[in-house]
């Protein structure tokens, strides 16, 4: 995603209206907010409590949600929900909402005077970890602290959601639940010297340094900060802080939280060095990392930069929170300078991921949007999935408003076209943005002043913007019926006294334009103003586009079209062989040439395509040439086909969703490889299904002199089919033991075992496969 560099700033930097002073008007972004309320409110908060209820040893009649609530990430959803509920509240004035707001945290308040010590959560066991922790007894690894899967993500989303529920809920019950369990984590962190505190942070941890500095600015108290720059993890902040990118092969959405707390941090205290990691991290992931639709990653790590392949080629594709937490950056780095590069993010990131991320009728949410030509995604089922991209994921859609307009000193600016209104309490002044955008280049914008008001109307100039126009009303005595056009990059500024209601007449005109991937590889996307349009692919193989009740769920794992027969544009120019034949629904022709012959394809936006394939990024070059390197890519594809399960070992989800379990163990990266080693052992569960698997490959990186024992469902794997090497890694097949089926034919638990006295060799992956 290619954004433009920001004019020198001369204004004070802009601050946002609080969300209750915004409501959407009818339009694309009010309908998904209302079908979100509507998602929300079905949940049950009883059974979201139900974790918390638990570990504090109450009872409750109502059962937990499953799916990740019930394996191991108790309460993560609920903490998401106060969240939810009231930012939706906050953003449309539902009481409906308030009043859940009102009963989750009379639950929670209960639970932390069951605790007795001021903790809250419904992490299994987290009162017991925070003894273990205070004890100096420290076992982190990348998603796993002390055997919990990564308790510190899922407290912070408890403290999140309790500091949400009295920001825009003004729940001051919460306040007081949040900082009781703020003060009972000081009492485990006090115990831990930088050292170890550090070493605890090597599991994800969440944003808790946005939290803990947005606590510390609240209550004014100095300990909450410190504790914010303890939680800012060195690991990355050091080589951020000195321009040094090391996020190849890094856990995306663990690294994205906190540098919005580096700079939530840095905003509060002026920290230099917090500040340019924040800037270091935006430049290279916005300019470096990001496809058209705004988000990043490949199978929920930082892929190698210089090369987009795994993009075009997986089906993991860029993960619905890692979109959630760039607009987070987004938002506070438009706040701190004003840089236009961050409106034109928001914007391009909210029209196009976050707004398709939701479905427009049954609002389930999306965890991964492949870019893979002719895929398609799955979504959450209301009261089955419980994905973090479900926490996240009803979070996203309250929060349209909140970037719409924002004001320093006397200039209100508004930023994005969103059809909404505004109340500028303060000033008395009522704004009221009426549009079709991006279906129409037309907005109105009227203004109502409840007594005469001097100050500047600032509307920015998109960067896709091929001309912007502004009129004020031809009767307005003094001033030109024409107020300005804006010169590229710049906005129009209308500065004048205010008086009764006025109309301010906005055109923005755009064109279709081609964008190609950060990396110059032949592929592109075709934009029409900030929106992505992509081609509808039909559903050709698929049963089904909601996730099923099972992990790995969220994953369309279904049979994948190949690639060969994806159209080829062949333009010189690739922006020259589309046409926009519709404005009105932005429908466009693309020219291209499929199997040998011309073909015309209908593209329209991005967002609107559910519950079919769909294609965003097509191959670019000599028609007959890109077919056959396709073609190459549909042979190594192949290769997968007969895998009936995998693990890519040290990635967080494949091990999580395979049941790891271990002692003694490591997960290590590096270049966007990923290992796991043991001085103990380590094991995942597989699943066969229909008993097909014929063997077990097994991939790890050759290290000399290490020894290791393999066992399937406890039997040892010693009979080896064929062994070699692939780069600098050793293949291994091995049979499958008789007597490893004979306890359970379909779920075959894999370990590794370090012999007394040495290591694991660094296993990176681990297959079960069909024959031959």
């Amino acid at each position: 995603m290619h954004l433009t560099s920001p004019p020198a700033i001369t204004q004070l930097p802009p601050s946002s209206f609080p969300l209750d002073r915004i409501r959407l008007l009818p339009g694309q972004f009010k309908t998904a907010q209302d079908v979100d309320v509507r998602y929300v409110l079905e949940l049950d908060a009883d059974r979201l409590c139900a974790p918390y209820l638990k570990e504090a040893g109450l009872g409750t009649a109502a059962e937990p949600y499953g799916g990740w609530e019930s394996d191991g990430m108790g309460g993560h959803i609920g903490g998401h929900y106060l969240t939810a509920c009231a930012r939706l509240f906050a953003a449309t004035g539902d009481v409906r909402l308030l009043e859940r707001v009102q009963y989750v945290v009379e639950v929670l308040e209960q639970c932390q005077a069951a605790a007795g010590n001021g903790y809250l959560g419904g992490v299994p066991g987290g009162r017991r970890l925070g003894e273990e922790l205070a004890a100096g007894n420290i076992d982190a690894d990348l998603f796993t602290l002390n055997g919990r899967w990564v308790p510190l993500y899922n407290l912070h989303k408890t403290f999140a959601g309790l500091l949400d529920a009295y920001t825009y809920a003004r729940s001051e019950k919460a306040l007081t639940v949040l900082t009781r369990l703020a003060d009972w984590w000081l009492t485990v962190s006090r115990h831990l010297d930088d050292d170890s505190f550090e070493e605890v942070l090597s599991t994800e941890f969440g944003g808790m340094n946005d939290t803990w500095t947005s606590l510390a600015r609240l209550t004014g108290r100095e300990d909450y900060l410190s504790e914010a720059r303890r939680f800012s993890h060195r690991a990355l902040l050091d080589p951020l802080a000195a321009g040094d990118d090391r996020l190849d092969g890094l856990h995306a959405n663990t690294q994205i939280p906190k540098v919005v707390g580096y700079e939530r941090f840095a905003q509060a205290t002026g920290d230099a060095r917090c500040f340019g990691a924040s800037d270091f991290f935006w430049d290279v992931v916005t300019q470096e990392r990001t496809v058209s639709i705004g988000g990043n990653s490949v199978r929920e790590h930082f892929h190698p930069s210089r090369d987009f392949t795994p993009m075009v080629l997986d089906v993991q594709g860029p993960e619905t929170c890692n979109t959630y937490n760039m607009l987070k950056l987004a938002k506070l780095r438009f706040e701190r300078t004003g840089d236009p590069a961050a409106a034109e993010f928001y914007e391009r990131a909210t029209f196009n991921h976050i707004l398709s991320s939701q479905h427009p009728e049954r609002g389930g949410f999306v965890y991964f949007t492949p870019m893979r030509p002719s895929h398609y995604r799955v979504y959450s089922k209301v009261h089955e999935s419980m994905w973090c991209c479900v926490g996240s994921g009803m979070e996203n859609h309250a929060s349209y408003g909140e970037l719409i307009y924002s004001h320093s000193g006397d200039t209100l600016a508004v930023n994005l076209y969103i059809p909404s209104t505004l109340d500028w309490t303060e000033r008395g002044i009522h704004v009221q943005l009426e549009t079709d955008f991006p279906y129409s280049d037309v907005a109105t914008l009227t203004v109502t002043a409840d007594a005469p008001a001097e100050f500047t109307l600032r509307l920015r100039r998109p960067a896709w913007a091929t001309d912007m126009e502004v009129r004020l009303p031809q009767s307005d005595a003094g001033v030109s019926p024409q107020a300005g056009t804006a010169d590229d990059g710049h906005p129009v500024l209308i500065h004048r006294v205010w008086e009764g209601t006025t109309t301010v007449s906005i055109r923005l005109r755009a064109e279709v334009r081609a964008e190609s991937l950060p990396d110059g590889s032949p592929w592109v996307s075709f934009l029409y103003g900030p929106v992505v349009l992509a081609a509808r692919e039909g559903n050709a193989g698929i049963e089904s586009f909601e996730a099923p009740d099972e992990r790995m769920g969220h994953v369309a794992g279904g049979h994948q079209l190949a690639l060969a027969h994806t159209p080829v544009v062949s333009a010189q120019e690739p922006a020259d062989a589309v046409v926009l034949v519709n404005r009105e629904v932005l429908s466009a022709e693309l020219a291209a040439t499929q199997d040998g012959a011309p073909i015309r394809i209908r593209l329209e936006p991005f967002a609107g395509i559910h519950d079919e394939r769909y294609t965003v990024y097509w191959p670019t070059g000599t028609a007959g040439a890109r077919t056959a390197e396709l073609a190459a890519m549909d042979a190594d594809a192949a290769e997968l086909d007969a895998v009936v399960d995998a693990v890519r070992a040290g990635e967080q989800q494949p091990e999580a969703d395979h049941f790891f379990a271990g002692e003694g163990t490591r997960a290590g990266g590096q270049d966007g490889l990923h290992w796991r080693t043991a001085t103990g052992w380590f094991s995942y569960t597989l699943k066969d299904p229909n008993s097909e698997a014929a063997f077990l490959r097994v991939r790890v990186r050759q290290n000399p002199g290490r020894r290791q024992r393999l066992t399937l469902n406890g039997s040892p794997l010693t009979k080896i089919l064929r062994s070699g090497t692939d780069h600098d890694c050793e293949v291994t097949d091995y049979a499958i033991p008789a007597e490893a089926r004979l306890k359970d034919p379909h779920t075959l638990v894999f370990a590794v075992h370090a012999e007394p006295g040495s290591t694991t060799e660094d296993l990176l992956s681990v297959e079960l496969r069909k024959g031959p």
